[in-house]
């Protein structure tokens, strides 16, 4: 049986413990959003959310891309249901 990283869990299960974050993830796995749309759409300071995809982009929950404009573009990587079940997408 592998060792589990608990360090590495600490983070997964503190990235998604904030209902925005939450809320983050299950926005951008239907399409992609800027930083600026979701911050928009979250009601959240720019930087808060920034901060917020960071700590999900750090767990490979989300990834990031920087456009030619200089914006940043959010996709998520996994996929939550009611039932709590993650998958990867």
């Amino acid at each position: 049986m592998a060792n589990l990283d608990i360090s590495k869990l600490k983070q997964m299960f503190s990235a998604i413990s904030n209902e925005k974050r939450i809320k983050i993830v299950e926005l951008c796995s239907e399409r992609e959003y800027t930083v600026t749309q979701l911050s928009k759409k979250l009601e959240l300071n720019y930087s808060v959310t920034i901060e917020y995809v960071s700590m999900l982009g750090k767990v490979n929950f989300i990834t990031k891309r920087r456009n030619n404009d200089r914006t940043v573009t959010v996709k998520s990587l996994i996929r939550m249901n009611n039932l709590g079940e993650i998958k990867r997408i």
